[in-house]
């Protein structure tokens, strides 16, 4: 706009302002008239949380009670004086609970480490109210809300799995606390996810990771659509009433111990007290609930069918396509998982998970059936438990009892279960490592139950050929080393992240515990085997290969030490009242292979220890000429659970073992050279293998154990 000034102005100091005045409310007249109409405000998104009174429907229980006994002992400055949840399920879709916990601390270290309170909930479908937060001091009751700080943090739970959850956590710092304060909070959640469409199932524990005064619980449900309930542990009492169509249930427990669990119980025999409240009767209702999530489309998607086709034409048989088919979804599927709301169970479509080359369990388990689809092979899902939970025969859990996905695929020589959240994984199947957990519940129109997973495979398997050279000066050490199963997969992975020349030092100074001076004589190298097996071949020079005291001057154990590594013994024996956990199934087949330029004094070459648990032996062979001595070690497991009335016997196998995984070589040329010179006259006349004599005469050593 172009200004200009009015010469016939008598006085041009007022005139001048009073032009520019009119020019300015000239142009905002203007401006005002030509701005366009401002759009509606979008309606303000409801509050993630809020402060409000406690709901009505609550019967909350006196706050600070003087009558209530003290019977819980302090740990770490804090002292657990109340639990009361209450949960109202009078409308389906519509669940609400509510909290109160009251703690003392009790000490400075207390103070510091629990005076900050954390309240997680997804905001997506729940909605959190903060009702109270006080402290008693003395006599006095002091109202910490107003002066608390309140901060609402992107926690996101399971960012530690690659899983975006939105999970938020409401951050409580109270201000101004003091050692023997009593500390109380209450809050309420509102909303349920609407992909469990109005089913329900929560807990309560009746045991509890700390010990407290008092444990409360109060159920409301509708008298029409009762909660079935489910008991693990100690049965509880329980008060049952109804009154206007209304079912009220409540739980009140009084000096409550502390639940405590042995160091490597197996999941499936923990049995914390709990109880479990659904509508869920059974696993069929939950088959019936899960199953549409998991239909393909009709219509086949084209690009799914051209990896299908390339595939296909570089797999000669079924079982190499379906390994192959696996392997397309774990290596090119990023694990990655995006689970808001009703997307924490409901996988995403194959052409989306296609497209965006990513997915968690659930949307990589729909890819590869709609994969193995197009090569012919009907899958099915199957959830599973990761700990093995399904395996407990009191399981309390139904909706709430898996973790995970797998794919289910029936053959004509058996059932196989694929995981393609797996990472290097190779082989056929057949060959590749299947998971075991357990039982798994596979959604199919015909399931009624749970069914056993018993993957044929050893979960680990090693076979290890080590083939040692003395010298008088230097002696060489060759390792050969093919692995199977996750222990294979372990070493691709390693190969990743670590390298070839990362692996080589760990792998050197794994050795240099058992060989003073061990010098590798190159990079090791890997090769990948038949089947899922992955080959390792090492080579090493060693300076100071036997050893001496005052009684011998050139002496050696050696050790079966993959073995040695591998045995599984409980910290405390005496005294173990729960049932201990092996890795299991495990075979390890080691061999070394002794290149004698000298006869050697040998000992400790046969050995046999069986048990119900595990078993392990220990055989040799020796050549014709008698120079090449070959001892053979195996260990395989038979279980996965030693009973605790069973663990003394259990530790005592297992130090035999540690006893006998070693033989004795001593280098003595003249008692050597003499039994040689016996064996070939032997030989001769006919009477003895001079291998066996060689072990029968000279197994007189004395045992020199020496430390790992």
């Amino acid at each position: 706009m172009a200004w200009k000034a009015n010469a016939c102005s008598a006085e041009p100091g007022v005139s001048r302002l009073i032009q520019w005045a009119l020019l300015a409310l000239v142009w905002m007249v203007g401006t005002v008239s030509a701005a366009p109409v401002p759009a509606p405000m979008p309606a303000p998104e409801p509050e993630p949380f809020t402060i409000v009174a406690v709901p009505d429907w609550v019967k909350p229980l006196p706050a600070f009670d003087r009558e209530l006994e003290r019977s819980a002992e302090s740990s770490q400055g804090y002292r657990a004086r109340l639990q009361d949840f209450q949960y109202n399920g009078l409308q389906p879709g519509r669940s609400r609970w509510f909290t109160a916990v009251e703690f003392e601390l009790t000490n400075r270290y207390g103070v510091e480490n629990y005076s900050d309170i954390e309240i997680s909930f997804d905001p997506s479908y729940e909605a959190l109210r903060l009702h109270e937060l006080w402290i008693m001091r003395g006599d006095s009751l002091i109202d910490k809300l107003p002066t608390a700080r309140l901060d609402l943090l992107r926690t996101e739970s399971g960012r530690h799995e690659l899983i975006h959850d939105g999970t938020r956590t409401l951050a409580i710092v109270i201000d101004d606390v003091r050692r023997g304060d009593l500390v109380r909070y209450s809050y309420s959640v509102e909303g349920e996810n609407p992909i469990f469409e109005g089913h329900r199932e929560f807990q309560v524990h009746t045991q509890l990771w700390s010990p407290v005064d008092r444990n409360h619980a109060r159920i409301l449900s509708a008298t029409e659509r009762p909660l079935n309930r489910r008991v693990r542990g100690a049965e509880v009492a329980m008060q049952v009433s109804e009154e206007n169509g209304v079912q009220e249930l409540i739980i009140d427990q009084r000096g409550v111990p502390q639940y405590s669990v042995e160091d490597d119980v197996p999941s499936w025999h923990y049995n914390r007290g709990t109880v479990v409240f659904s509508d869920m009767p059974d696993w069929r209702s939950v088959v019936d609930w899960a199953l549409p999530m998991y239909r393909l489309s009709d219509q086949p998607d084209p690009d799914i069918a051209t990896i299908a086709s390339v595939i296909r034409s570089s797999q000669d048989d079924l079982h190499g396509q379906i390994g192959a088919a696996l392997r397309w979804v774990q290596e090119e599927i990023r694990y990655f998982g995006v689970e808001l709301g009703r997307n924490s169970h409901w996988p995403s479509r194959p052409q989306e998970t296609l497209a965006r080359r990513f997915g968690d369990c659930k949307d990589k388990s729909l890819l590869l059936m709609a994969l193995l689809r197009e090569l012919g092979v009907e899958a099915q899902a199957a959830l599973v438990n990761t700990n093995r939970g399904l395996e407990s025969a009191n399981y309390p859990y139904r909706l709430h009892a898996f973790d995970h996905v797998v794919v289910q695929v029936r053959l004509e020589d058996g059932v196989h279960f694929l995981d393609p959240t797996l990472r290097n994984q190779a082989g056929d199947l057949g060959q590749l490592r299947e998971p075991d957990y357990g039982r798994a519940l596979v959604l199919s129109p015909d399931t009624r139950s749970l069914s056993p997973m018993n993957s044929p495979q050893p979960r680990y398997r090693m076979s290890i050929r080590k083939s040692l050279t003395p010298g008088a000066e230097e002696s060489e050490l060759s390792v050969i080393t093919r692995k199977q199963g996750g222990w294979a997969e372990n070493v691709r992975h390693d190969l990743q992240t670590e390298g070839e020349h990362g692996l080589g030092k760990v792998f050197h100074a794994y050795y240099a515990d058992y060989f003073d001076d061990i010098v590798p004589t190159g990079e090791p190298e890997f090769v990948e085997g038949p089947g899922d097996s992955v080959v390792i071949s090492e080579h090493y020079r060693l300076p100071q290969l036997w050893m001496s005291d005052e009684n011998v001057s050139h002496y050696r154990w050696v050790y079966a030490d993959e073995i040695m590594g591998y045995l599984d013994m409980p910290e405390t024996v005496t005294g173990r009242q729960q049932p201990y956990e092996l890795v299991h199934p495990i075979v390890i087949d080691e061999r070394w292979d002794v290149s004698m330029p000298t006869p050697l004094r040998l000992d400790d070459l046969e050995a046999v220890v069986d048990t119900e648990w595990f078993s392990f032996s220990k055989q040799s062979e020796l050549d014709e000429e008698g120079r090449l001595l070959s001892v053979s070690f195996r260990y395989r497991t038979l279980v996965n659970e030693v009973a605790a009335a069973d663990l003394e016997a259990y530790a005592a196998a297992v130090n035999e073992v540690y006893e006998l995984s070693s033989f004795y070589m001593e280098d003595k040329p003249s008692l050597g050279a003499a039994v040689k010179d016996a064996a070939n006259e032997f030989t001769q006349a006919g009477s003895l293998h001079p291998g066996l004599l060689l072990l029968g005469l000279l197994s007189v050593c004395t045992r020199r154990v020496v430390s790992r």
